[in-house]
């Protein structure tokens, strides 16, 4: 009976043993200076390496108060397993937020720079929407003042059609008088000249009836 109840805790002492080293894990040096990396579980072991406070390391297997580990160089060891941590020393978070307080930084700078080109690229907007809007002042001025020379000029038109076609009509009445006079011209120069005739003859008629009465008497 002792010797199957010896068995069963050897046999539970490997599945322990053998449960550690398939749960592996990665655990820190803790914030101690210095650790040493033994080549087997005491320290009368030799030293294989000097590991620092918060290097990472790779938990193979526990036994007892040491642990076996395989450092990031590819060294395996043993190590005492109380200055083991699962938790990042406090250098190493330290270390871990100078990283991202330097990205953050590098962000920061990269944000402001793009800040200040978004600014920059705003003002030549604003000012290339200002000159726009100055041209489509002077446009307008401009357009307004076209209108205002189309309604002037068409007024203008307006007023010389009408004068043009006054003057037409009066021509045309001036011509009809001028063709009246040039009508009474002629024919009071052919009543004068008929007058002028018909005096001739009678002055003819009568001078030739004294001469023919004088004729009688001789």
């Amino acid at each position: 009976m002792k010797r199957f109840l010896a068995i069963l805790l050897i046999a539970f002492i490997l599945s322990i043993s053998y449960t550690t080293a398939c749960l592996a894990k990665d655990m820190y040096v803790g914030d101690i200076t210095k650790l040493n990396l033994r080549s087997g579980k005491g320290v009368k072991y030799r030293v294989i390496q000097t590991l620092d406070s918060g290097e990472k390391v790779t938990v193979i297997s526990t036994v007892n108060e040491w642990t076996k580990v395989g450092t990031m160089n590819g060294n395996e060891g043993w190590v005492a397993s109380k200055y083991l941590t699962i938790q990042k020393p406090a250098n190493i978070k330290i270390e871990d937020l100078n990283i991202q307080m330097e990205n953050l930084q590098e962000q920061v700078e990269v944000a402001i720079l793009e800040n200040n080109k978004l600014k920059e690229e705003n003002i030549n907007l604003t000012t290339r929407l200002n000159e726009n809007n100055i041209k489509l002042g002077n446009a307008e001025k401009a357009f307004n003042a076209l209108q205002a020379d189309s309604k002037e000029y068409l007024t203008l038109k307006k007023k010389y059609d009408k004068i043009a076609k006054e003057m037409t009509e009066k021509d045309l009445k001036l011509k009809s008088l001028e063709g009246k006079v040039d009508d009474q011209y002629i024919a009071m120069a052919l009543k004068w000249s008929l007058t002028g005739a018909g005096i001739l003859l009678v002055g003819f008629f009568l001078g030739f009836r004294s001469k023919r009465k004088r004729s009688s008497l001789l």
